[in-house]
C-alpha cells in the first residue's frame, strides 16, 4: 500500500493555521467565522482527517439539511483541483470502505465519518460522535447543538462550528461567547483582511453586487458575504447607524495622532443575563474617537464588580470615566470612587435625563451625536460585539415629536439581551476631555463634563 501524508497534499492559509494549532494541542471547542472563499470546508474537512487518525471513533459532517449534504460535500468538486473534495481530504490508501448510498466512510483504523443534517439530529439517536463540524451553522437547526452537546462533554469529544453571517441569530451568539470563552477557539476574518482578494476585486465583487441588486440591498450582500457584517440587513430607515458608518468604523485610525484625553464608559449589569461592560476609548487630537480595549463580564456581584472596574481602569491608565447611575449603578460608583482615590480619575454618575430639544433624552441624542461621528470618519472600533449592537439601535418618536431610542423591552424581545456594550461606547464618546492644564492648575471635580461635540 502507498503512504501518505496527512493532510493529503494541502497546507493551511496563514490564517488558517492557528485552528489547527489549537486542536493539536488538544482544543475541543471553536468557531469559524469565516467569509466566503476562506476554505471553512476545506479546513474543516482536513483537521477532521488528522483526528479520526490520532483517535478511533465516530466523526460527523453536519450540513443545515440533509438532502444538501450530497451536492455540498459528499459529490462536490474542489474548483481548483479538480478532485472530489473527500478524496482529497480522505484518500482512499487511508480507507477500508466506501458507502455511497449512506455518504459514509470507514477507515482502516476502525474510525467511521458520515455527512448528516442538522434537520434530522433526533435520528441519531444511541450515537457517540467524538468529533462533529457544523457546516453553515448559522442556517442549522440549533436544537442540534443542545442535543449533541452532552454526548461530546461526556465523552471528551470535539465540535467545529463555521458559517458565514446570517443577521444576529444562534450563531452570533454563540460567536459572541466563543471569543470571550477562555477554551474556545475563535477566528472572524474578513475578506479584506485575509489576503484571498486583492483591494481591487473585493471593489469589483462590491460594485457588481451594487449594480445587480441595487444601493442598498447590494452593499448588504457583500457586507454579509465578505464583511461578516451580522447587521447588513437591518432596516436603514429607523436605524441610529447607518451602514456607511459601520464601514467606516471598522477603518484603523489616523497614525501619528496623539491622544488628548483616554475615557472609559461603564454600562452595569441590571438583570442576571446582563453584562458589566467597560468600553475604554482615546479621545485623540483632531477629534476622533479610538477603541482602546473592551472588557466584559456577566453577573450582578457588586463587590467583585467594583473591584474589577477599578483594576481595568487602572490598568489601562484611564482618565475620565462615565458610569451608569440609574438602576443600580448609584452605590457601585460611590465604592469604585473611593477604590480609585488617589489616582487621578475623574468620574461622571451618568442619567439619562429627559431633554426638550429635538431627542427625548441625553442617551438618545449620546447615540446620534456618536453616529454623526462614525458618517464623519472619526470614529474607529475593534470589537464587532460593539459595533453590532450600534448597528442594530433603533429609533422612533415619542407623543411629543421628539426622537427616542427603541425601548429596552422590545430590544430584549428581539435580541434576548440587552445593548449593553453599545450604551457603554456611548458613555465614553460623550465625555469631554478636561484641559490639558487640567491637574496642574490643582482642579479635582466631582463629575466630568459631558457635553463635547466634535463635530
Amino acid at each position: 500500500m502507498n503512504s501518505v501524508i496527512i493532510p493529503n497534499n494541502w497546507k493551511p492559509r496563514p490564517y488558517q493555521l492557528p485552528f489547527f494549532i489549537y486542536f493539536a494541542l488538544g482544543g475541543k471547542r471553536a468557531l469559524l467565522e469565516w467569509s466566503r472563499r476562506h476554505g471553512k470546508d476545506d479546513a474543516c474537512l482536513h483537521l477532521t482527517a488528522i483526528e479520526l487518525l490520532h483517535r478511533v471513533g465516530t466523526y460527523w459532517y453536519m450540513l443545515p439539511q440533509y438532502s444538501q449534504a450530497r451536492k455540498a460535500i459528499w459529490d462536490a468538486v474542489d474548483a481548483h483541483s479538480g478532485v472530489r473534495r473527500i478524496d482529497w481530504a480522505f484518500p482512499k490508501e487511508i480507507r477500508k470502505s466506501t458507502n455511497e448510498s449512506e455518504m459514509k466512510i470507514v477507515f482502516r483504523n476502525g474510525s467511521v465519518w458520515q455527512v448528516c443534517g442538522s434537520d434530522n439530529y433526533n435520528a441519531l439517536v444511541g450515537s457517540n460522535p467524538a468529533g462533529i463540524v457544523f457546516s453553515e451553522y448559522a442556517l442549522s437547526d440549533p436544537n442540534s447543538w443542545d442535543y449533541l452537546k452532552p454526548i461530546l462533554e461526556e465523552n471528551n469529544g470535539w465540535a467545529v462550528f463555521n458559517s458565514t453571517v446570517r443577521g444576529q441569530n444562534h450563531f452570533t451568539e454563540l460567536a459572541h461567547f466563543a471569543k470571550d470563552a477562555p477554551d474556545w477557539f475563535f477566528s472572524n476574518v474578513k475578506a479584506s483582511e485575509s489576503g484571498v482578494f486583492t483591494k481591487e476585486q473585493l471593489e469589483k465583487i462590491k460594485n457588481d453586487y451594487i449594480r445587480q441588486r441595487g444601493p442598498e440591498l447590494g452593499l448588504g450582500l457583500f457586507l454579509q458575504e465578505y464583511e461578516n457584517d451580522e447587521n447588513a440587513f437591518i432596516s436603514t430607515f429607523n436605524s441610529v447607524f447607518g451602514r456607511g458608518a459601520g464601514e467606516k468604523m471598522r477603518q484603523n485610525p489616523p497614525a501619528n495622532v496623539p491622544s488628548v484625553a483616554r475615557v472609559a464608559g461603564i454600562d452595569l449589569a441590571r438583570f442576571g443575563g446582563d453584562n458589566n461592560v467597560i468600553f475604554i476609548a482615546d479621545r485623540l487630537a483632531d477629534g476622533s474617537l479610538a477603541e482602546v480595549r473592551v472588557e466584559a463580564w456577566a453577573g450582578t456581584d457588586a463587590v467583585f464588580t467594583q473591584g474589577k472596574i477599578a483594576e481595568v481602569l487602572f490598568s489601562c491608565n484611564v482618565q475620565q470615566a462615565a458610569m451608569d447611575g440609574d438602576g443600580v449603578g448609584g452605590p457601585i460608583i460611590d465604592n469604585v470612587c473611593a477604590l480609585c482615590d488617589g489616582r487621578g480619575i475623574v468620574f461622571e454618575e451618568y442619567h439619562n435625563t429627559a431633554t426638550a430639544g429635538a431627542y427625548a433624552n441625553r442617551t438618545t441624542q449620546g447615540y446620534f451625536d456618536l453616529a454623526r461621528e462614525a458618517n464623519a470618519g472619526k470614529v474607529f472600533l475593534r470589537d464587532e460585539r460593539v459595533i453590532s449592537e450600534l448597528g442594530a439601535r433603533m429609533y422612533e418618536f415619542n407623543q411629543k415629536g421628539q426622537v427616542i431610542l427603541q425601548q429596552k423591552k422590545e430590544w430584549r424581545k428581539e435580541s434576548g439581551k440587552s445593548p449593553d456594550f453599545a450604551d457603554a461606547a456611548v458613555m465614553a464618546s460623550m465625555i469631554q476631555p478636561l484641559p490639558k492644564d487640567f491637574y496642574a492648575k490643582g482642579g479635582r471635580p466631582a463629575f466630568a463634563r459631558t457635553e463635547y461635540d466634535v463635530i
